[in-house]
Order: structure tokens, then sequence, then C-alpha cells
């Protein structure tokens, strides 16, 4: 749960390339990168990029505290770090072994039930997950940075006529 004055804001990116840059963004404007936390399963489009891609996305969550890579049913090779790695550790198997597996660890880390469930779905469908961990007076400037640096509706994505790539 986010601590009191605190909110915790998330977005949705395209790529891990993406979420990094967004990542950056965020350190250069001195947010603390123990709370970012970045969760990236488009992994499986790395054979389609250029030879550096693999780098971008091993450095999207490099430049936050912790790594780790697991393999989910649901979404494919998933690398995630930062303080949702906790929460992740928190979720059962049996919950990982489902399609909404994501959306406990967002809960647990502050986001409300029906967004956590908003970005799981839209997260299997590809791309990346960035939360931001922060005061309360400063949520809206993190969200319109986040935005600004190519965050994706995720109402849009979830759009059954939207879906960008499967991953299962």
């Amino acid at each position: 749960m986010t601590p009191l004055g605190m909110k915790t804001v998330i977005a949705l990116f395209d790529t891990a390339a993406d979420a990094k840059y967004a990542v950056d963004a965020l350190l250069l404007r001195k947010y603390d990168r123990t709370d970012i936390s970045v969760v990236a399963n488009d992994l499986a489009t790395l054979h389609e990029a250029p030879p550096h891609a693999g780098q971008i996305a091993a450095g999207a969550l490099s430049t936050v505290v912790g790594l780790a890579a697991f393999a989910v049913p649901y979404a494919g090779p998933v690398l995630a770090a930062g303080p949702i790695l906790g929460a992740l550790g928190a979720v059962g198997a049996e919950e990982i072994d489902n399609p909404g597996w994501l959306a406990p660890a967002l809960v647990k880390i502050g986001i409300p039930d029906v967004e956590a469930r908003k970005f799981s779905d839209a997260f299997n469908r590809g791309g990346a997950v960035v939360t931001v961990r922060t005061r309360e007076i400063d949520a809206d400037n993190v969200a319109r940075l986040l935005s600004a640096c190519g965050a994706v509706d995720v109402d849009e994505r979830i759009r059954p006529e939207s879906r960008r790539r499967s991953t299962g």
C-alpha cells in the first residue's frame, strides 16, 4: 500500500525502450529510483529489433533498483525491476498462472484494483508498465511527464480491436 500523502502513478508503454526513456526522464528530474518500478514483456519482439535492442530492454530496467527475469504463461518472458519485485514475490503461483497475474502485485504497490486489472490486461498484450511512487501533490506532474514520454492510453489498448500482438 502507498503511505499517507503518497500516490502511485502508473503508465503503459509500447516497448521496454519507451519505458527506459520515461525512467531516464524521471531520474533526470530527481525522482528516487527506489520509487520507480518497471515490468516489461516485449522481449519476444527483440529478434525483430536491431542488435542493441536487448541491451536497451535490460537497460530500461537496470536503471531502477533490482532486476529479475522470469516466464509467465500469459505474458511470456518478463523482466521486472524496482519495488514491484517484492509485490510480485508475494503473488502466489496460482495467481501467476492466470491472465490477471500482474493485478495483485500492482494493488500491493498502491494501484486501485480496477486500474490494476486494466493495466494487467493491457500488459499481457505487450509492452511495459512503469509505476512511480510520489507525493500526492506531484502525481499530476508525474502523469504528464509519463504521457509526454510516450505512455499509451490503457483504455484504448484493452479494446479487443486494438490488440497490437499476441504474446501467448
